[in-house]
């Protein structure tokens, strides 16, 4: 198993993230996220990375790369959606599907890569993370069905 290469590609990714679709996702579904947890409004013109709560990037030398922007600790399920849309804006010819499981979700091409900009940034390893979603396989493109995180 692989990353998609977030690094090596943004300037591919980086023409999509303008799409209306994508952000509509991305704010409905991020949300349900901070508004379970915080009862904090999730709007346009912000990011996952806002709401970090987690230092896991503490150390990162050097600029850090845009794709940060999009990453959350702890909020894969309610990220999923957006990086299955942004996977299939990027590479519209791959069956993009996401696997899914308590512990993660995650989005794979039906082979051997994955999009997860949050595995890929916390620099988990791609057989890990694939292991850790893979008990539910949904239809290529098809959503996860979300609702409020709550605290465990």
């Amino acid at each position: 198993m692989k990353y998609y290469d977030l690094s090596k590609r943004w300037k591919r990714i980086k023409k999509h993230l303008g799409d209306k679709q994508l952000n509509e996702i991305l704010i409905h579904n991020f949300n349900l996220y901070t508004y379970g947890l915080w009862k904090i409004e999730f709007k346009d013109g912000k990011f996952p990375a806002d709401y970090e709560t987690c230092f896991w990037d503490m150390g990162r030398i050097g600029r850090k790369p845009e794709y940060l922007k999009y990453v959350k600790h702890g909020a894969c399920h309610w990220l999923v959606n957006f990086n299955l849309k942004l996977a299939c804006l990027v590479e519209p010819d791959k069956q993009w599907r996401i696997v899914t499981s308590d512990s993660h979700s995650t989005v794979w091409d039906g082979e051997d890569t994955l999009f997860d900009i949050n595995y890929f940034a916390l620099k988990v390893d791609p057989n890990f993370a694939f292991e850790e979603a893979n008990k539910q396989a949904l239809q290529p493109r098809e959503w996860l069905k979300l609702g409020y995180a709550c605290r465990k």
